[in-house]
């Protein structure tokens, strides 16, 4: 090789190196602005906390690789000691609700036009599919800080801050109230009406209604989505305080924990639900895609079912 080719050769290196280091700032300050732009809409509401996620986290937390679903697809979560349920599970297993992960996984896939709402996140083993493994934009909502810090702490290990939008409130008929939450493991975390404040400020949380969120949406450009609620027995509030975002939003399917207990106790609620849904059009299924009765609500209907909308039932969910 001449003196002239070795000179050219370091000439392109160092210039390959300058167009790499530029396009990695470029791209980081606009996934910084992209947050930015979130947290200055004028439309949203004062009480929405939104979670910055470059924030810097004090607290070590055990982060783990989680198992590969479709042969492709595997993500970071960040989990708890083993006397929070969830976290024994994936420490063990390395996977949390893995039918139904697959399952989202696979619709996701075959409708990339559909964004992702995980209400009642836990500590992100839907959020971190979606955003950190498929890379769909995901809004990701759970009331109790120390779920969000470790949502906040995989994202960064998957590098996808530009992916989600983190939001710590919980959902409810009014917004800006301060409601305490049970004391308990953090995969069992109930919203109660009391509101006298716990010593432990994690488990006294802030209110909002579904609506708020609907500004956020806007914002990130979402047309369609998924829902994934799972928030124990507090689901209702969805749908009661939610009808914008319905309206607004093409939600094709909602994915929503029945939870055996909670429609027993909490009947009214699960009626509203019900009644909700059917006035929007759409169809109760299983996982696997068998029509429910309504008339057996309380009684054979599984943990775990899928709201879609009629319209989309055998078209491109089923």
């Amino acid at each position: 090789m001449t003196v002239n080719a070795r000179s050219l050769t370091r000439i392109l290196l160092v210039v390959g190196c300058c167009l790499l280091i530029g396009y990695y700032l470029r791209s980081s300050k606009q996934q910084k602005q992209s947050i930015n732009d979130i947290l200055t809409i004028t439309s949203l509401g004062s009480v929405v906390n939104i979670i910055d996620p470059y924030m810097k986290l004090e607290n070590d937390v055990k982060c783990i690789k989680t198992k590969v679903l479709l042969n492709l697809y595997n993500t970071t979560v960040c989990i708890y000691n083993d006397k929070d349920a969830v976290s024994a599970d994936l420490a063990q297993t390395h996977i949390w609700d893995e039918g139904d992960v697959t399952r989202l996984l696979k619709i996701l896939i075959q409708n990339p036009h559909l964004d992702m709402i995980d209400i009642g996140a836990n500590i992100g083993s839907y959020t971190m599919f979606t955003a950190g493994a498929l890379g769909r934009f995901t809004l990701s909502v759970d009331c109790f800080m120390p779920n969000i810090e470790r949502i906040v702490k995989a994202v960064q290990i998957q590098n996808v801050q530009n992916r989600v939008v983190l939001v710590q409130n919980a959902l409810y008929a009014k917004s800006g109230e301060l409601l305490r939450l049970t004391n308990e493991s953090a995969s069992g975390l109930q919203l109660t009406n009391n509101t006298q404040m716990d010593v432990d400020s994690h488990y006294n949380v802030k209110t909002i209604r579904f609506d708020d969120l609907l500004p956020i949406l806007i914002e990130r450009k979402v047309r369609a989505a998924v829902i994934k609620i799972d928030i124990e027995g507090s689901e209702s509030y969805m749908c009661e305080t939610g009808s914008k975002v319905f309206e607004v939003i093409d939600i094709q399917l909602v994915m929503m924990e029945w939870g055996h207990g909670f429609r027993k106790w909490y009947k009214s609620r699960y009626q509203s639900i019900i009644k909700f849904f059917a006035l929007l059009d759409y169809v109760v299924t299983d996982e696997n895609c068998n029509v429910l009765d309504s008339a057996n609500w309380e009684t054979t209907w599984p943990g775990n079912i899928y709201w879609i909308k009629r319209i989309n039932f055998r078209n491109n969910i089923c």
